[in-house]
């Protein structure tokens, strides 16, 4: 009896403890996460008297959210991208999504959407007519891309999706928002986008307003059922519609008006919450005429509930606070409903990081961003331009004026000091572009001159490259703060990078530091081949660490690249020659190394695009290689007929073969003079040619790795022809 007992106690117990999960599960179908779309507004916007939405602010996160989509920059596909957690393009389609029991051409929209689609929508479903050219359209992508994925794992998991609202005016329907919403199939399940959920208004633009009465009555309907309620607050679209129709005044006071009235609605859905256990986000997934037009391309991004403490927003996409990606929304909701984010979601879900004052922060941030963005082309081309015209100078010299050699050092010396100038300039006073100019121009002077007190060439090489190493190097362990700020760096506007190296400035630090130990050694005449390489060892290992750790960035292109410059490098001050046997060893070293980088970026390092890759090929196999593979050929193609970089690295491709014959054997009497130079020039020329191969951006960083190729060489050769003019 008492066996039985026992055994009957236990058996309860058991299904007790294991059944825990499931009710925890369960639970997350009774949550509540409202989705507020408060599009075509600017964060400067908010500086105004809506205390509701300055009070969520406060109340939760705020962040500054990229709008980039797999294309060009447009709402539809703005909004699409939201709902695909992944940048995805809507070919400009999106707008007719409608209750399948509204009239549409000749019949109604279900009957339509079945037509089109073979699928069969209740009557008081919302229906996504555009959805076969959306398909279509995302097919044609370089990654893979599932419209409507958020709708559909949220519908596989028995959550509750609904929408509410639309943008519509008397001209067109415009319910962009359904996107968001809809599963893979395009349809919506649950809410209400019909036209009469607006009522008329001889005061507001296209004589149409929101009904917030009816709008508010069917959130609450809605609210009892929990699960994920997006709201698509039309005013604020319908004010920056009428730009064209209006004079400058009446559409600043439209605008006003609709976010005035959009703040009162979003108090009262937040007074309906517990926003100790409901999620509240307010969205923006394109800006204004004016700010787009300004290059404002940052929109506002609220959220109050579970986990989002006051502070600013950040995610692993991004690691920078107060910005994140609109390809992080989808994975936070997901998180919200205790959902496991899929592998082709390529965002993360959104977290807090505590700070005071995010509003100014977010000004402050924002105001930074746009003028790098602005400025980058107007500071960028200028010394592309000024790099190929000393280059192209220096060679005619070479040909036809080798006494007026000596003027040309400045210079180069000022040239190779730019990328370091560009790096510091964020800390230096003045945004303008005079300034920035201004600042370009001192600095770089300055050092030059520093540069001209060297008693030897080798010494100003050795200076510049390690400084401008040793600078970076600095702000990748401080933050990289610098580095997501400079002309140079990564902007969150543009957002193929945010955190860590660029590829700018990876072949910038791989290129100094190559050339800048290698000169060093020779500088300061270490013969012995153990101190050399300790030397080496040392600084390569450091910065090898620094590229290709999860923890400072994880650039996989970059990781390969110094792999192969500085283990070539090393090998050359080992006394080794380059070979075919040597470079069957350095592919296999590379191969083994990849493995080891993914495995620890997979199992120890916080999410990056290595942990995003590993976890695409598990759960769809080899194909996404493929899939990044031909990415990276197609970015390189474009950006080889349109960077100014390529313009960089085939002159001075072409200026060191042209001087590698005239003067005579003068490069070959410098490298035979300065073997350790020579050792860092082979690595440096392997790591631009992998660069060039790996990196998504790979003619960029060959491009930027050139600047310590060419420059120090026209310094030596001028050096070289100088001295021997002087002593015949």
């Amino acid at each position: 009896m008492l066996k039985r007992q026992v055994a009957f106690f236990l058996l309860i117990f058991t299904l007790l403890f294991f059944s825990s999960p499931v009710a925890a599960d369960t639970g997350a179908s009774h949550r509540l996460a409202v989705m507020i779309v408060l599009d075509r507004i600017n964060l400067e916007d908010l500086n105004g008297d809506y205390p509701n939405i300055r009070g969520l602010m406060d109340r939760g996160v705020a962040g500054l959210m990229n709008i980039r989509t797999a294309r060009n920059y447009d709402p539809a596909s703005s909004y699409l991208t939201l709902g695909a957690g992944t940048r995805a393009h809507a070919g400009g389609k999106g707008k007719k999504a409608l209750m399948a029991f509204e009239a549409y051409e000749t019949s109604d929209a279900g009957s339509a959407f079945e037509m089109y689609t073979g699928v069969t929508a209740a009557k008081s479903d919302i229906v996504q007519l555009d959805i076969p050219a959306i398909i279509s359209e995302n097919k044609k992508q370089d990654h893979e891309i599932i419209p409507g994925l958020l709708g559909e794992l949220l519908k596989n998991n028995g959550i509750p999706v609904s929408i509410l609202g639309n943008a519509d005016t008397p001209l067109e329907k415009n319910r962009l928002a359904a996107l968001i919403a809809m599963d893979t199939s395009g349809v919506v399940n649950s809410g209400y986008v019909g036209s009469d959920i607006n009522k008329k208004d001889s005061k507001s633009p296209f004589f149409v307003k929101t009904d917030y009465e009816k709008l508010y009555a069917k959130f609450i309907e809605l609210k009892a059922k929990g699960g994920l309620i997006v709201i698509h607050l039309g005013d604020t679209v319908r004010a920056n519609d009428c730009i064209n129709l209006v004079t400058p005044k009446m559409y600043e006071y439209h605008r006003k008006k609709a976010l005035k009235d959009a703040d009162e609605f979003i108090g009262r859905v937040a007074a309906a919450l517990d926003l100790k256990k409901d999620l509240l986000m307010i969205v923006t997934p394109f800006p204004s005429h004016q700010g787009y037009s300004e290059r404002k391309l940052l929109t506002p991004f609220i959220a109050a509930g579970p986990k989002m403490d006051p502070g600013l927003a950040r995610s692993a996409t991004t690691r920078r606070p107060g910005i994140i990606s609109n390809i992080d929304i989808a994975p936070t909701v997901l998180d919200f409903f205790r959902i496991p984010v899929p592998a082709v979601m390529l965002g993360n879900p959104i977290e807090s990081i505590d700070f005071s004052g995010a509003y100014n922060f977010l000004l402050d941030t924002n105001r930074k961003a746009v003028n790098t963005y602005i400025q980058r082309a107007y500071l960028i081309k200028p010394y592309v331009a000024m790099q190929i015209a000393v280059s192209i100078a220096f060679l005619l010299l070479i040909y036809f004026k080798k006494n007026w050699l000596a003027f040309a050092k400045p210079f180069i010396l000022a040239n190779m000091a730019v990328p370091l100038v560009f790096l510091v300039l964020p800390l230096l006073p003045g945004e303008t572009l005079f300034y920035r100019y201004a600042w370009t121009f001192i600095i770089s002077t300055a050092v030059a001159s520093i540069g001209m007190r060297f008693k030897s060439t080798l010494g100003a090489i050795t200076f510049i490259s390690l400084l401008t190493a040793s600078a970076i190097t600095a702000d990748l362990l401080s933050g990289a703060r610098l580095l997501g700020t400079s002309v140079l760096g990564h902007d969150p506007i543009a957002g193929a990078r945010y955190y860590g190296l660029g590829n700018e400035y990876e072949g910038v630090l791989i290129g100094s530091t190559t050339i800048g130990i290698t000169a060093m050694l020779d500088e300061i005449k270490i013969k012995n081949r153990l101190t050399s390489l300790a030397v080496s060892l040392f600084v390569f290992g450091s910065v090898f660490y620094l590229i290709s750790s999860p923890f400072f960035g994880s650039n996989v292109g970059g990781a390969i690249s110094a792999y192969g410059a500085f283990l070539t490098t090393l090998l050359l001050l080992s006394g080794s020659r380059l070979n075919l046997k040597t470079f069957g060893g350095i592919g296999a070293g590379m191969a083994l190394m990849l493995a080891l980088l993914f495995f620890l970026a997979t199992v120890v390092g916080p999410p990056s695009h290595i942990s995003q890759t590993v976890a695409l090929v598990k759960e769809n196999g080899i194909n996404p290689v493929f899939s990044i593979a031909t990415r990276k050929l197609s970015m390189n193609y474009r950006l080889f007929k349109y960077t100014p970089w390529t313009r960089v690295l085939i002159t001075t491709i072409a200026v060191i073969i042209s001087l590698s014959f005239r003067p005579p054997d003068t490069m070959k009497k410098i490298f035979s003079r300065y073997q350790q130079l020579y050792a860092g020039f082979a690595g440096a020329s392997i790591g631009c040619i992998l660069g060039f191969i790996f990196n998504d951006s790979g003619i960029v960083a060959a491009g930027t790795m050139a600047i310590f190729l060419g420059l120090p060489v026209l310094l030596l050769i001028a050096e070289e022809i100088t001295v021997h003019r002087q002593v015949d």
